[in-house]
């Protein structure tokens, strides 16, 4: 009789848990499924920004780089000039006297004062001139005249002083590669990639042939450019110890990457003789995939390697290149998200920027609040169904609202504040978001909005404005007079603690209303919204030059009058983009800064 009333109760309970249990699986099941789409739902979002913003900021830095290269070479041999047919170019003679010519090359080193920048001229009858600055106003010139006679190095201080013979040596410019590929092609040309055994850094030389009087060549100008800046830029970035990202030419040569790999490597039994570094060669698995992807998806897509085309001048900066790759590929590594970008202009340079990122990184990074919320929901299940099914909306919810504030980062609407109060894995991911948010729109530094920030913001205000048509704003570049004095009489650390105090009272001289941005070193952007005239403008930047007028105490009790200048400009009567407007603001600045006057005193034209 116990026997049989123990099995009957045995099956009672098989009778109730059985169904109970095979519940609670399915509803785990359809749980975790729920909660593993919201993840890579937000896993897709946030890879998709990740790799955008990458990708852009390493446009803009090659840009950068491009620009400044071209732009201290036209200085020195300007660009030719269209006849009235537009067909054939007017040759802008060039200086037949060194002292001409060095003042331009003067002109153009101090208008790009990056230590490092080595601005040249070679000419057909063995001349010299070269200048380097290799700190603040000290200068390395080189001078060769013409023939075959040694050239000799110099130390200077700045154009017009004392120069100090340092060395003399035997160096043919005629020979040199960025001489030759300029010369011999008859137009713009880069050189290619070498070691500057006087920086010890690879660098590339940006090379035009210049005509005389009577259209005969005189010789090559050519204007160098390191990489170290953008390698710089490339290992700063902020990505797992997984990801990767590097610049190389079509042929797969690397030119630079976030991890320590080298453009340039040595032969076996021969270390003093550098050779190129193809990517194909590289000890990470992962640049070697990634860019076997990007070069299976050219051989697909031929056309996308004519995507990054400038008509513009050399170096005077890429057309925005077309995303070539954006996606999830399988590998070895797994999933990899991939982003390539193809950079080319005129005078020959042809660059594929990569970033590579393993997917397990980004899912990484939410899956812990996944599976915390899944246990979290079976766990409430066990005592009550229906309690169990409220905890599991309200962590949906959350994921949710991280996924739509990934998806709306990139718009330029500020992100609005996530109301998840909570203390897991999920609430330490939406502090994330509210943090990556604030590194991605805010200089680190001042706390301001920085540069790339602002703009977003002025075209999404642009976008959502009622009235378009109506749609005004004045810019004011901001320009601090002696801020490098600061640094080399308190030092750089005292400088950020003025550049901070300088930020402050913009902002406390400002309108609600307004905005103020770091646009680099002490360069500061203000934007005035509905501000339409210059009068308004005027007052407004009169405001801000007798705050900034005001003394700063120092850390040592000392107070010191930095100063400003400020240039400014309208929208849109000076331009119809930012760029245009900050262009025109800078030039009307430095205006300021030579001659003095109003923000307005000078036509941009």
């Amino acid at each position: 009789m116990f026997f049989e009333a123990n099995l009957k109760r045995t099956s009672l309970q098989r009778l109730f848990i059985l169904p109970f249990a095979t519940l609670l699986l399915c509803l785990a099941v359809s749980v975790g499924w729920f909660l593993y789409q919201a993840g890579q739902d937000a896993t897709d979002a946030l890879s998709q920004k990740v790799l955008a913003d990458m990708m852009g900021g390493i446009n803009g830095a090659i840009n950068r780089q491009l620009f400044d290269a071209g732009a201290a070479l036209r200085v020195v041999a300007p660009d030719q000039l269209p006849d009235a047919t537009g067909k054939t170019p007017t040759r802008i003679p060039f200086p037949n006297n060194v002292g001409r010519l060095e003042e331009r090359m003067w002109i153009a080193t101090g208008l790009f004062p990056a230590v490092g920048g080595f601005v040249c001229f070679g000419g057909v009858d063995g001349q010299f001139v070269g200048i380097r600055r290799i700190g603040a106003n000290e200068f390395r010139v080189r001078l060769r005249g013409a023939g075959d006679g040694p050239s000799h190095l110099y130390r200077s201080r700045g154009p017009s002083t004392e120069m100090i013979l340092l060395e003399t040596e035997e160096y043919e410019p005629r020979e040199q590669n960025w001489y030759v590929s300029a010369s011999t092609g008859m137009r713009d040309a880069w050189s290619a990639l070498f070691v500057d055994e006087s920086i010890n850094e690879p660098v590339m030389m940006l090379a035009r042939p210049v005509y005389g009087d009577n259209r005969s060549v005189l010789g090559v100008v050519a204007r160098e450019l390191s990489l170290k800046p953008l390698r710089e830029y490339l290992q700063a970035l902020s990505m797992d110890r997984h990801g990767l990202a590097f610049v190389a030419e079509s042929n797969g040569n690397l030119v630079v990457s976030s991890n320590s790999d080298s453009p340039f490597g040595s032969l076996p039994g021969e270390p003093g003789k550098k050779v190129r570094v193809n990517v194909q060669d590289s000890g990470s698995p992962l640049m070697r995939q990634s860019w076997q992807l990007v070069q299976r998806y050219l051989q697909q897509h031929p056309d996308a390697v004519l995507a990054g085309d400038s008509a513009g001048s050399p170096g005077a900066g890429l057309d925005q290149p077309r995303q070539l790759i954006s996606g999830a590929f399988p590998s070895e590594f797994g999933q990899i998200e991939v982003a390539a970008q193809v950079h080319r202009d005129a005078a020959g340079l042809n660059w594929i920027a990569v970033v590579a990122l393993p997917r397990s990184d980004f899912w990484g990074a939410i899956n812990s609040g996944v599976y915390k919320s899944l246990y979290l929901g079976l766990l409430v299940i066990l005592l009550a169904l229906l309690f169990g099914y409220a905890i599991l909306r309200w962590a949906l919810r959350d994921i949710r609202k991280l996924t739509l504030a990934v998806r709306s980062i990139g718009s330029g609407r500020p992100l609005a504040k996530l109301n998840i109060d909570r203390k897991d894995e999920i609430g330490e991911l939406a502090e994330s978001f509210q943090e990556m948010e604030r590194h991605l729109r805010t200089d680190r530094l001042t706390s301001l909005l920085n540069r790339d920030s602002l703009i977003a913001q002025i075209e999404f205000r642009r976008r959502t404005d009622v009235e378009p048509h109506l749609f005004r704003f004045a810019v004011l570049f901001v320009d601090l007079d002696k801020f490098k004095q600061v640094n080399d009489e308190y030092g750089h650390d005292e400088g950020d603690r003025v550049l901070i105090e300088v930020g402050l009272r913009l902002q406390n001289a400002l309108r609600k209303e307004d905005e103020v941005a770091r646009f680099g070193g002490d360069e500061f952007i203000v934007y005035l919204p509905g501000v339409a005239d210059e009068e308004s403008a005027l007052a407004i930047s009169e405001k801000i030059y007798a705050v900034l007028n005001k003394p700063i105490l120092m850390s040592n009790g000392e107070y010191f009058q930095i100063g400003a200048s400020i240039g400014g400009a309208l929208y849109p009567a000076d331009g119809l983009d930012l760029e245009a407007l900050l262009k025109v603001a800078d030039k009307r600045m430095y205006s300021v800064k030579k001659f003095g006057g109003p923000a307005f005193s000078v036509d941009p034209e």
